[in-house]
């Protein structure tokens, strides 16, 4: 792994895809700042060094993209530096259906992948939460902020794409952090994938999955930048003000 990448990663031992997005370079040759905004998979597992690292890292916002359902199963551990836990329900009836499709015996998971990317882009509901995240990720007194779903693969991976969107990031690069979730996330969703190689594409991430979530963008909206500004209300140079160097 590239050294550069190595150094983003968080030596978190109670997680698995807790990543810095600092130091990803922007298509005009700037880098975003590190220890600012870090996505991760759930925080229900964290060890006390674990959570002195974040600590230590005045950790100052997490933000939970889960379910109250999955919020109940897996309550997250905060640092003692986290003044607020802030909770942006994200297609929760969305998920449910999804889960229904596969009890009841659906094994055209890629299918609904790519419906359910659609939708995090496209539906009231994840256009409602998202805003909201940026609202918050906009206001310098809420850094440095967490934030993250159960995987940190699919809400919290699109939520960073728009991230680096609005940072001015290539798309090879905003690609290529959403693909990392891969490499961390083997590990923690191996026994299922070895009962059911076919569940790889739900447990993992494929760059089609977010390429559908921006084409679907462009379709309705003609571009990202767009998007950003006038449905997200992103303030794109705020954005770049507050994360890059």
């Amino acid at each position: 792994m590239q050294t550069e990448i190595k150094n983003r990663i968080l030596p978190i031992k109670g997680g698995f895809n807790f990543r810095d997005l600092g130091s990803i370079p922007t298509k005009d040759g700037k880098e975003i700042k590190e220890n600012l905004l870090f996505r991760t998979d759930e925080l229900s597992q964290l060890l006390p060094e674990d959570l002195a690292l974040l600590a230590k890292l005045n950790v100052q916002t997490v933000i939970d993209f889960r379910t109250d359902m999955e919020r109940a199963q897996s309550v997250d551990k905060l640092p003692t530096t986290c003044k607020q836990e802030i909770h942006l329900d994200i297609l929760a009836a969305n998920m449910q259906t999804f889960m229904n499709e596969i009890s009841n015996g659906s094994t055209d998971y890629k299918n609904l992948l790519l419906g359910f990317y659609k939708e995090l882009v496209l539906s009231d509901n994840a256009i409602t939460e998202y805003s909201k995240f940026f609202e918050i990720v906009q206001n310098p007194e809420n850094n440095a902020i967490i934030y993250h779903c159960t995987a940190g693969k699919d809400r919290t991976g699109v939520a960073t794409a728009l991230i680096l969107a609005a940072l001015n990031v290539s798309w090879d690069e905003i690609e290529s952090d959403y693909l990392l979730s891969n490499t961390f996330l083997k590990k923690k969703y191996e026994a299922y994938i070895t009962k059911n190689p076919a569940l790889t594409a739900v447990f993992l991430v494929d760059s089609i999955y977010l390429k559908t979530a921006f084409d679907a963008i462009i379709d309705k909206y003609q571009s990202i930048e767009n998007y950003l500004t006038n449905v997200l209300k992103v303030d794109l140079k705020l954005m770049q003000q507050l994360y890059l160097k």
